[in-house]
């Protein structure tokens, strides 16, 4: 009886090991399914193009990001081209379809939001190991049908909750509070699609639903290069 005993206890105790996890083994599981830690340093420089959908109104865009510093967005929307750069801790945008033609400095807030995206996306998690950000395992729970680790990583813009799939360990999405004109609100992500590219596998779609904007917008990326020569003069503010 008691060898039964402890065969019952053996059985209920190595599913729970075997799932246990912390949230630095999330991270590099999550860092593993992208391609590996080598694969995603050695991304210095990156561009891509974007499919915009908002309320059935289509845009185009494309982004190039210097690693950790520096990010440019071209939209083109309604025959308007919008502009928003950052580039270090300072950063501007054009904006013809909000009343002005000429370059405006954002706000304090509105930069380190945006030094936020001056990274290949897909690979906020692999960010977080190398800059040390603060994280903590939340826990276990769903996101739509996926079961998903919850990490609570706290970054220079605020505090950031990423779902890894319990799965895959893909990103499938993340959630975070802004401010936006003196209101907060929650922005929601959700990554999908994923796609192999250069050995890193990342997401193809991304969808967000921000207080900022009427309703969700997805993303779609395409014409991903790795690498390639960026002319810094690209980021500098007009006069």
């Amino acid at each position: 009886m008691r060898k039964q005993l402890i065969n019952i206890i053996a059985l209920v105790a190595i599913p729970a090991l075997t799932f246990a996890q912390t949230a630095g083994e999330v991270i590099d599981k999550n860092i593993a399914a992208l391609g590996g830690t080598d694969k995603v340093a050695a991304i210095k420089t990156a561009q891509y193009d974007q499919n915009m959908s908002l309320m059935g109104m289509e845009m185009k865009g494309k982004t190039t990001v210097v690693i950790g510093q520096s990010a440019r967005t071209d939209i083109t929307a309604m025959g308007q081209q919008i502009t928003t750069v950052v580039d270090g801790d300072k950063g501007w945008t054009i904006n013809p379809m909000a009343g002005g033609a000429g370059a405006q400095a954002l706000p304090e807030e509105q930069v380190k939001m945006q030094k936020g995206n001056a990274y290949v996306i897909g690979t906020e998690l692999a960010t977080t190991k190398d800059k040390k950000y603060p994280v903590e395992l939340v826990g276990k729970e769903k996101l739509n049908d996926k079961d998903v680790f919850n990490l609570k990583v706290t970054r220079p813009e605020g505090v950031v909750n990423y779902y890894v799939d319990a799965n895959t360990f893909q990103l499938a999405g993340a959630k975070t509070t802004i401010n936006v004109q003196g209101q907060s609100g929650e922005v929601k992500t959700q990554y999908s699609n994923y796609k192999t590219i250069d050995g890193l596998t990342l997401p193809s779609t991304v969808e967000l639903n921000s207080p900022a904007m009427p309703g969700s917008i997805t993303l779609t990326l395409s014409n991903v290069v790795f690498n390639p020569k960026v002319d810094s003069s690209i980021f500098a503010m007009p006069k």
